[in-house]
């Protein structure tokens, strides 16, 4: 609230033309540029998810595909795995080569795989014995049982494992499937290596639109649109783990020196420990915007022609209005330094062109008062002022406030003496209470002094009625540096005696709360008894801004004054409100600006 009060106090001092731009830049340049810049961000972001999640869908089909695919390679693995004819084939002596080419014809397992799936290109087995191969059966020399994958399938015993590797005969290389075979003494009798086809890989992601590549434990791209990348290393991966709670993950990367959004999926092929199988998607960010950073672009190039022509016209606007502002400064000036005779000008049928001339009627009326009857009016009001002040200091001087306290603490003492305490106290809460009405000024004064001037006088009027009345203040607040102008409450508690307590009831009780909100200081005078009715509500509430006192005749310094005083001091947000029900009581409010009441003891 302070750095708000010091701001508007700045921004006042400024002169208009400068408000009127600062204003139209803050509440028309600066919010449309942000909204620009929002709605960029906004709409690429907007663009950005819908195509992610456009990926992720087809990112979903894509391992689907690819799952169909090696399930059937693991499917045929387990088929020739559990055959008892390929190792009868393997494991049986042979006399001469003719016979091992007739058992290779008498097996055509592996011809009618390949005849009737075409997601696998080839199946061989690596045969431990050396026998005559053909291109299925295949005789695993030194160099072959020295190759990595070879001897991880044999490590394995049997489990499934996925290498990419390449094929002795064609030169090529695959993805492939490679699993040990044993005898039924669990003798080694070779490694299967079922070959997938890269045109079947190919069939799953040529109508991707962005770069799908395929990788093998983040070591090795299996597929890609781009042969060039095939056994390659997925630098894009940058080793990144995904978490078994999470399917895919999503990050920021540079391809090829281009920004993408890097889609990763990683899964696990069935019947396999240890392999893991990567489905990423490379987005380029630039691409996928481009559309709408032209439509942003096209946006951005009509707001700122509106916002050029705009400033351009608020600025010759308000070159006019701060030209015609000073001419009409200038004229009046001339009449507060009474010169009188001021400029015949055209200023325009607006608001200032009016003033002007009201202003030039103005000082013709002021030049012929002064010619006529004013110099005359004012030496006969200032005579009466004196005359008024003469009498005022001769009545006041009829009554010595000192002898009023001495007679009354004579009074008091009387009492004490007389071992009457009661009168000795009334006589001493009525002394305090003349000395603090005596004492009043025009100034303001703590709140606490007005509110023991309050409870001084409460404790008269009980005394007064005894157990009838009694009261209760209640602050909720600190209000140790607040001050008001004396005399606000008074009325509103002398209300509440007078007017609002029933004397036939025996419990009436006057409540008296001290709060505070946000920005204001409240405090409410409460009370137990008859209530005002609804018609007499209505009056007095329309009667409180009347210009007439009546309201506040038979109430001392009344509703109405407080209500006025408050409102010229403070403003017309402030005052007195006042809510009542026949038989409930009446509750009369006083609102007071909280950073007013705080400052106001340097206004004093």
């Amino acid at each position: 609230m302070k750095y708000l009060g010091q701001f508007y106090r700045s921004f006042t001092n400024k002169k208009v033309k400068i408000k009127l731009l600062g204003i139209y830049l803050l509440v028309t340049v600066i919010p449309t540029l942000l909204i620009g810049f929002y709605l960029n961000y906004s709409m690429r972001d907007v663009v950005l998810n819908n195509t992610i999640n456009e990926v992720d869908a087809n990112v979903d089909k894509l391992e689907m595909r690819l799952n169909t695919i090696l399930d059937r390679a693991i499917s045929i693995s387990d088929q020739i795995y559990i055959s008892q004819d390929l190792k009868k084939v393997v494991d049986q002596e042979y006399e001469n080569n003719l016979e091992i080419y007739n058992a290779y014809a008498k097996y055509p397992i592996f011809d009618n795989y390949l005849r009737y799936y075409n997601e696998i290109e080839n199946i061989r087995f690596f045969m431990t014995k050396d026998m005559i191969t053909n291109s299925q059966f295949v005789y695993a020399d030194q160099g072959t049982r020295n190759q990595i994958w070879y001897q991880e399938a044999v490590e394995r015993q049997g489990r499934i494992s996925w290498r990419y590797t390449q094929d002795k005969w064609t030169e090529k290389y695959y993805l492939t499937l490679t699993r040990s075979v044993y005898g039924e003494n669990h003798e080694l009798l070779g490694v299967l290596a079922i070959y997938i086809s890269p045109g079947n890989l190919n069939d799953i992601s040529k109508n991707e639109l962005f770069d799908v590549f395929v990788s093998l434990d983040n070591e090795k791209i299996v597929h890609s649109k781009d042969p060039r990348y095939l056994g390659k290393k997925p630098a894009f991966i940058q080793n990144r783990e995904i978490s078994e709670e999470k399917k895919s993950i999503i990050y920021d990367a540079n391809f090829n020196q281009e920004k993408v959004k890097v889609y990763l999926r990683s899964f696990k092929p069935s019947k396999t420990l240890e392999n893991q199988i990567q489905i990423t998607a490379l987005i380029p960010i630039e691409d996928v915007i481009k559309d709408s950073k032209e439509v942003l672009y096209k946006g951005f190039l009509i707001v700122l022609v509106c916002l050029i022509t705009s400033i351009t016209l608020i600025v010759l606007f308000i070159q006019s209005f701060d030209k015609r502002i000073y001419q009409l400064r200038d004229a009046m000036n001339n009449i507060a330094k009474g010169r009188f005779h001021i400029k015949k000008q055209n200023l325009g049928e607006d608001e200032i062109g009016g003033a002007y001339r009201d202003l030039e009627v103005t000082a013709d009326s002021i030049k012929q008062l002064i010619n006529e009857v004013y110099i005359h009016k004012i030496n006969e009001e200032q005579w009466k002022r004196r005359q008024k002040e003469s009498e005022f200091k001769m009545l006041a001087s009829q009554i010595n406030p000192h002898f009023l306290y001495n007679t009354l603490e004579m009074i008091r003492m009387k009492a004490l003496i007389n071992k009457d305490h009661e009168v000795a106290r009334i006589v001493m809460l009525l002394s305090q209470m003349m000395r603090s009405s005596l004492e009043v000024s025009d100034q303001p004064i703590l709140l606490e002094s007005e509110l023991e001037l309050v409870k001084t006088y409460l404790e008269i009027q009980k005394m007064r009625f005894g157990d009838k009345i009694d009261f209760d203040i209640k602050i909720e607040c600190d209000i140790q540096d607040y001050y008001i102008f004396p005399l606000l409450l008074q009325p509103l508690v002398e209300n509440a005696v007078i007017h609002g307590i029933d004397r036939e009831t025996e419990n009436s009780h006057i409540e008296i709360q001290v709060l505070k909100t946000t920005e204001n200081l409240v405090i409410q005078v409460i009370d137990n008894g008859i209530g005002i009715s609804a018609s007499k509500l209505v009056l007095l509430k329309k009667t409180l801004n009347d210009s007439d006192d009546s309201v506040g005749r038979h109430s001392g310094i009344g509703l109405n004054n407080v209500n006025k005083r408050i409102k010229l001091y403070y403003g017309d947000p402030y005052g007195v409100d006042i809510q009542s029900e026949v038989g409930s009581g009446t509750v009369v409010t006083l609102f007071l600006p909280l950073e007013d009441v705080q400052k106001v003891r340097s206004k004093g």
